[in-house]
């Protein structure tokens, strides 16, 4: 029998965290696609990263209308990763979303994902989404489909803007240190991955824009691999470290993840926990080995 699933009119709180930088062009069609939600979040928290441009009065202006409670936060310059972690860390919600300030979220994101979500385990819950340009054409209908294409499947999928973390999640993991590059949607996607927490949903519920000035714009190909080959089966957890955990980042990224590894005790797969470690150490050590 199915676990029962959550009423999202109920008690579970739904929290999105954007960071923003120079977001003007793009950031009032996203505001509105999350006014439009059919399931509207119980809190918008912001954080801006030093924008120059009208980023700051364009959310404060959202916050006097937003059908929802709206925090916006400003201070010194911390980068992409850590001015999500940073505003993440204000979140209040049951369940947080990630959002990008040049999407369009689909009027039933929010709703779909709580649906689905289990509140009360340690769980990231992703989903498929669309490609758009820069203008709003779709590009692709289907991201999953797309990275089948390029013999890919969706555990490779690392957007932030598709993912939702439960509130255990965080408290079993934290979230990046503050010392470090690693972004949210990788320290999601690798441990909720690592760890059997991971949930994809095949909903198409975003437009996700790529235009020249985009963060997150990366699509994975067979140029992106170093060690795993096309047609021959990775594990999810080896495929997805050797995307991503490269030079110049590989040894500090390396001990980041091996540290959190170590830090969850009995509340995580003790085998999971060294079958992660495993992989790192090993994806560490091909890369020493090219270099001789």
């Amino acid at each position: 029998m199915d676990a029962p699933q959550p009423d999202p009119t109920g008690p579970m709180r739904l929290s999105v965290v954007m960071a923003t930088f120079e977001g003007e062009t793009y950031l009032p069609e996203m505001l509105d696609s999350l006014a439009a939600q059919t399931r509207r979040p119980d809190e918008l928290v912001v954080r801006d990263d030093g924008s120059s441009d009208a980023t700051v009065t364009i959310v404060e202006d959202f916050a006097g209308r937003a059908p929802f409670p709206v925090r916006v936060l400003t201070g010194e310059r911390l980068g992409y990763a850590q001015n999500f972690v940073t505003a993440s860390r204000e979140c209040t919600g049951d369940l947080i979303f990630f959002a990008d300030q040049d999407d369009s979220w689909r009027p039933a994101k929010l709703e779909t994902v709580a649906r689905a979500a289990h509140p009360d385990r340690s769980e990231a819950l992703f989903h498929d989404f669309a490609l758009a340009s820069a203008d709003g054409t779709e590009l692709a209908p289907s991201y999953y489909g797309l990275l089948a294409e390029r013999g890919f499947g969706p555990a490779v999928a690392l957007k932030g803007c598709t993912m939702a973390v439960t509130r255990p999640f965080i408290e079993t993991w934290g979230w990046p240190p503050a010392d470090t590059s690693v972004s949210h949607d990788f320290w999601v996607a690798l441990l909720a991955t690592a760890f059997g927490q991971r949930h994809n949903l095949d909903d198409v519920l975003i437009d996700h824009r790529l235009h020249d000035a985009n963060t997150s714009g990366w699509i994975p190909d067979a140029s992106s691999r170093a060690f795993t080959e096309p047609g021959v089966p990775a594990d999810d957890i080896d495929l997805l470290i050797d995307l991503v955990v490269k030079r110049p980042r590989l040894r500090a990224w390396t001990r980041v993840f091996l540290d959190a590894a170590e830090k969850p005790g009995e509340q995580v797969n003790a085998v999971a926990a060294q079958r992660l470690r495993r992989s790192l150490r090993t994806n560490r050590r091909r890369h020493r080995e090219t270099r001789r």
